[in-house]
């Protein structure tokens, strides 16, 4: 029996409500803009809180027409500026980003998975965005600062575990060693 078949069937529908009700500090990554289609159609609006667990990216993304919802980020990864990142709208919209994610702005491209034509593709410039003391009413109170526990370190390692590829074993290997040293790194820096 395999150990990440289980983790993901068992992990991953705790680990997206976990996501979905953490709460965001003011110095995480917060992004708003338009992502433009490349056949041309009608711009989408969208709002992007990013949060850098040492280089698992969890958070949430709200789109709005013909996407319409928030959704947790399901799985993520930064790379200095690099993010890329897949968010679950629902079975059938699945979006990736893909894109330079800076204090100042987060441009790149978009793709929704399982479509090819033009329509499932596109660019977009997200500037960075302060939060509104009414959208902190709504969303409910935000600490001062980030504090990264090991239970979020926790959180990043199973996230990264099951987005790890399945099939080859020697890539299976990469991926999880991968995981355990940004666990370790995570770890080190969430404990006095």
């Amino acid at each position: 029996m395999r150990l990440l078949p289980i983790l993901r069937r068992i992990v991953l529908p705790a680990l997206l409500g976990l996501a979905a009700g953490s709460v965001w500090a003011d110095d995480d990554k917060r992004y708003e803009g338009l992502l433009l289609p490349e056949d041309f159609a009608g711009p989408i609006s969208v709002t992007i809180e990013l949060r850098d667990l040492h280089g698992v990216l969890v958070g949430r993304v709200k789109a709005g027409s013909p996407i319409s919802g928030v959704a947790s980020v399901s799985t993520g990864e930064m790379q200095g500026d690099r993010c890329d990142f897949t968010v679950p709208f629902n079975a059938s919209t699945v979006m990736r980003f893909v894109g330079n994610c800076k204090t100042a702005a987060f441009d790149g491209k978009y793709y929704l998975l399982g479509r090819r034509d033009a329509g499932g593709r596109g660019s977009f410039r997200l500037m960075s965005k302060e939060p509104d003391k009414d959208e902190d009413k709504q969303d409910g109170p935000r600490p001062a600062v980030i504090t990264t526990s090991v239970t979020d370190c926790i959180n990043a390692n199973s996230r990264c575990l099951l987005a790890c590829p399945q099939g080859d074993y020697n890539t299976e290997f990469l991926c999880s060693n991968r995981c355990r040293s940004k666990y370790r790194a995570c770890k080190k820096a969430a404990t006095p």
